[in-house]
């Protein structure tokens, strides 16, 4: 599981740069606005992607990782090697092919709008907010658009070709819209309408079934209630938590029931959960859990 995370992650990097570089170099890279709004759905299709394999935490930093590699293969693979061979044609007395300023000049400016969102990309762990709720992949998608209104102002009061008041506006009304998302899930949490009543009384899946009558049940539950229930309560106590993580809550058995095939994959096969291991997960109980969910199947 460790190397499968770690494949996926050298794979997408190079699989990014690769599809950047092509679409670059392509006739698309003579527009270099529909190459921007490509460039953009693309990084959306990435935070998405990221959110459906990883944690929220997880998905951010690979993001940011991922925006990073470009901007610095821009540098050392493009933006350098164009200007030793303008300052080449320089020192020979030679006219620089315009070509080789346009492709560094492209190069730089997508490094000048991706310079903010990645910084908040991998600055994003120390605020659950962001990427604790079910929305974090459509407010990574806004930061984006954030960090190029940001930047648009200011490129554009340097170059000084006016003065876009209208990007405060913009940016404001982009961040109003990811306030909304970090807290909304908020009012939408409530603890299981089902939690007085019986297991026995609750339709279950087959397996579900199976994992309720095993034997070792109740140890599983106190796991989870040990090490998951502090962020994966409809009130978390954990500092800087204020939704559950995707909303999924662990409150009672059906709870643990219900979400056991999530429990399984992020605490024992990829030990995503909990997040650096705060809750202080023992081996041991990674290893209860495995044998829980695939030991119980009808």
């Amino acid at each position: 599981p460790t190397y499968l995370g770690i494949i996926i992650s050298i794979a997408s990097l190079g699989v990014t740069w690769l599809t950047y570089d092509y679409l670059c170099k392509s006739g698309l890279g003579k527009n270099s606005n529909l190459l921007m709004i490509l460039l953009f759905g693309y990084l959306v299709f990435l935070a998405w992607g990221f959110d459906q394999i990883f944690t929220g935490r997880a998905a951010f930093i690979h993001l940011g990782a991922v925006t990073a590699t470009i901007m610095a293969f821009n540098v050392f693979m493009v933006i350098i090697p164009k200007q030793k061979i303008v300052i080449a044609d320089l020192q020979a007395g030679k006219t620089p092919d315009a070509h080789y300023g346009f492709v560094a000049k492209q190069r730089s400016t997508h490094n000048n709008y991706l310079t903010l969102p990645v910084l908040f990309l991998m600055l994003s762990n120390h605020y659950p907010l962001s990427f604790s709720t079910e929305y974090n992949w459509i407010i990574a998608s806004i930061v984006f658009l954030m960090g190029v209104s940001i930047r648009h102002y200011f490129n554009t009061i340097h170059a000084r070709k006016g003065n876009p008041i209208w990007t405060w506006f913009a940016t404001l009304g982009l961040f109003i819209i990811v306030i909304i998302l970090s807290i909304y899930p908020a009012f939408n949490v409530s603890i299981n309408d089902s939690e007085e009543a019986s297991l026995s009384e609750i339709s279950l899946t087959p397996h579900q079934a199976g994992l309720f009558k095993a034997d070792n049940f109740e140890e599983i539950v106190e796991i989870v209630y040990t090490r998951c229930n502090m962020c994966h309560a409809a009130e978390p106590y954990y500092d800087g938590i204020i939704i559950p993580p995707k909303n999924v809550i662990l409150e009672t058995e059906l709870d643990v029931l219900k979400n056991a095939k999530q429990i399984y994959i992020n605490s024992a096969i990829s030990h995503a959960m909990p997040p650096a291991n705060l809750a202080s997960m023992e081996p041991n109980e990674r290893l209860l859990i495995a044998q829980w969910y695939t030991n119980n199947k009808p």
